[in-house]
């Protein structure tokens, strides 16, 4: 038997093969996907956050002469809680989807994008969680909440402070949120989801790529609009006595540092010729696969190959 009859008895054998073994075989490249793995990573840091919401964080002794920063009124948020997760989230995930369709990306390049949002705004709850429970700092809003009639009790007191018990009547999830001050939740999560999209749109647009040369600066106002969002949210929370400005300037600064890692995992350096296209891609674009992603002509910016025929 020759080479080309043995090749040609494998690719039968292949198409006859037994339904068992081609299950196997899908769930042998299911598991083994890469993608697969960044959306287990996703709902690890999902079930981490969650489980660290639910616990309550440090009793911290005070001392009496500092409870006038914690005594500013208890005023209602600006930004409810439940709208994070609509804006910082379900918006970027829509915003993907309707690009997939807009710039005709394969679905493959979409589940690894959705993972990567997941995988940053889950992240950063479980890291702004992680900081807040063995912390406790208190909020600014905190006398007003636990002491709602005037009364302070303090237990293991001294001549300098205690531990505060809260009235009896405040309940038991109020006295939990008003020692998770540091750092911003809002913040955090704000910054990750809307600096997530940010850094995606920078790479779409391409103001800071090689490969451009005119209206570089209305793509970077464009960029940034989501981030002036997070920096918004951030703002609402030191106006509205739930945060000082440490707690939110450092809420901003987790979720873009975890956003902007997340993105470079996936995507080139933002002045890359190609900067919009997977590190993925740009492999299969490099070896046998052009036809997926055709080149878009020279490299070269347009504005140095004009000056270049000029002279």
């Amino acid at each position: 038997m020759n080479v080309s009859q043995g090749a040609l008895k494998d690719d039968v054998e292949a198409q006859t093969a037994s339904p068992p073994k081609q299950r196997r075989t899908i769930f042998l490249v299911v598991v083994t996907s890469s993608i697969l793995h960044d959306w287990l990573a996703a709902l690890a840091c999902l079930i981490l956050a969650l489980g660290l919401e639910k616990a309550s964080p440090r009793d911290v002794y005070v001392l009496r002469e500092t409870l006038y920063w914690h005594s500013f009124p208890r005023k209602v948020n600006s930004v409810p809680s439940w709208t994070v997760p609509v804006y910082g989230f379900i918006g970027p995930l829509v915003l993907l989807f309707v690009a997939r369709f807009i710039q005709r990306r394969p679905w493959a390049e979409l589940a690894r994008l959705w993972a990567a949002l997941c995988l940053a705004f889950f992240l950063t709850g479980a890291i702004t969680n992680c900081l807040k429970l063995p912390v406790g700092r208190l909020r600014p809003n905190f006398v007003h909440t636990c002491w709602p009639n005037g009364t302070m009790v303090f237990r293991a007191n001294d001549t300098w402070g205690g531990y505060p018990v809260c009235d009896p009547g405040v309940p038991k999830s109020d006295v939990d949120e008003i020692r998770k001050s540091w750092p911003s939740g809002h913040s955090s999560l704000s910054a990750a989801g809307m600096g997530f999209t940010t850094f995606y749109l920078l790479g779409q647009l391409k103001p800071f790529s090689q490969a451009a040369c005119e209206g570089r600066l209305w793509r970077l106002l464009v960029a940034l609009l989501p981030s002036f969002g997070a920096v918004a949210v951030a703002v609402t929370r030191v106006l509205d006595y739930w945060h000082f400005t440490s707690d939110a300037l450092t809420g901003l600064a987790i979720g873009f540092i975890t956003a902007f890692a997340v993105y470079q995992s996936i995507f080139p350096p933002l002045t890359h010729p190609r900067c919009q296209l997977p590190r993925d891609a740009l492999v299969l674009l490099g070896a046998a696969e052009k036809e997926k992603y055709p080149p878009m002509g020279d490299d070269t910016p347009c504005c140095v190959t004009q000056n270049a025929a000029r002279t």
